[in-house]
């Protein structure tokens, strides 16, 4: 069901190095809270979820017909990370439910298929990046973490300035899959050397693609580090959304540093004309970042107040996905505890930040 917010969750931790131009629960001393789906689907083919989402509950007629020994027509779903085109041109994930079928990497690009199966359950504002007709055959094969993916001509039929846009949304939902960790890409056979007027380099990987790509104003060329941030959409009937943008920055190598400019960033905030809005204001200060065993602690100022729930503290509200989606997505950790000023954040009304926030099992689910 849609809400006013699109809420979507990734598993898929990821820090990206451009190669062409670089040389919510809350933590304590407890496990953290794990806000991932329990019942993990059992995949149907080959190729395994990294994240597999939740399996549907039997409702009470599909248990008394299981009891009976009738067979049920419903059609078993599971749910995958798909990547769609918003109304500004930026590369989305969004997470659906499609049937729990062989071959679902195929099924993958079937569903962000113009005229596909996925173009109607999308939410407003968004489309299908792979042009109307397009067919395609995919062939994982394990050994080499690799997917090999045969498209008919219509894919060349890709419109101008969104060749890349949609190498990117390709290759990010085939290596959603564990043992795919690179995309190799034919047209009727051939080798795709390029698409449009953009020259393609293969194997496609994630860090040499990155999504929604952008250089800080700081940055050289040849001397960054990548870092996944992640802002606000809206669409044109007020639905909100994550946008993943991939930003190149100054180079750090410490991995505290890193954590500390990725959370910089994002206060910082999207750039003035990308349409986007940040997730934070800039009056917000970063006063510490470290990284402990699998969590980063952030300590920040008074203002991260405002941003809490004023009920329940472990409730996730879209500033707090952003902040952690950026921090796990580019530390390899799973969980973030938010100080205050040194000091556990307590919110309005009495209720102690002492739970920890871990990674969204999904993002921008349907």
């Amino acid at each position: 069901m849609l809400t006013r917010r699109v809420r979507v969750w990734g598993s898929v931790t990821v820090v990206i190095v451009l190669a062409a131009l670089a040389g919510c629960g809350f933590l304590s001393k407890e496990e953290p809270v794990d806000l991932t789906p329990p019942n993990a689907v059992e995949w149907a083919d080959e190729v395994k979820v990294d994240n597999p989402a939740a399996q549907p509950e039997a409702s009470k007629d599909e248990e008394d017909s299981e009891k009976s020994g009738e067979t049920s027509s419903a059609v078993a779903t599971t749910t995958l990370t798909l990547y769609f085109l918003d109304k500004n041109g930026y590369v989305v994930p969004v997470a659906m439910k499609v049937p729990k079928v062989e071959g679902i990497a195929q099924q993958a690009l079937q569903f962000m298929t113009k005229g596909g199966p996925g173009e109607e359950l999308v939410p407003e504002g968004f489309s299908a990046v792979l042009p109307p007709n397009t067919e395609m055959t995919v062939n994982i094969k394990p050994e080499e973490k690799l997917a090999r993916v045969d498209f008919s001509k219509e894919f060349t039929n890709i419109p101008a300035g969104q060749e890349k846009k949609v190498l990117e949304a390709i290759t990010y939902t085939l290596t959603q899959f564990p043992n795919v960790e690179q995309v190799e890409i034919t047209v009727n056979g051939y080798p795709l050397t390029e698409l449009g007027d953009y020259p393609v380099t293969q194997p496609l990987k994630r860090e040499t693609l990155g999504l929604n790509l952008e250089l800080s104003d700081e940055a050289k060329p040849g001397q960054t580090t990548a870092v996944t941030l992640y802002f606000q959409g809206i669409n044109q009937v007020g639905d909100s959304y994550l946008v993943p943008v991939t930003r190149l920055i100054p180079r750090v190598t410490d991995p505290e540093e890193k954590a500390l400019r990725t959370l910089q960033e994002l206060i910082r905030g999207p750039r003035e004309d990308s349409k986007l809005t940040s997730s934070f204001m800039q009056t917000m200060k970063v006063l510490d970042v470290q990284l402990q065993e699998n969590k980063v602690v952030a300590n920040l100022d008074e203002h991260f107040l405002s941003y809490l729930s004023l009920s329940e503290p472990t409730e996730m509200n879209p500033s707090l996905e952003a902040l952690v989606l950026s921090l796990t997505e580019n530390t390899g950790a799973q969980a973030v505890q938010v100080l205050v000023n040194g000091e556990t954040a307590v919110t309005v009304n009495g209720q102690p930040l002492n739970q920890p926030l871990t990674r969204p099992a999904w993002v921008n689910p349907l």
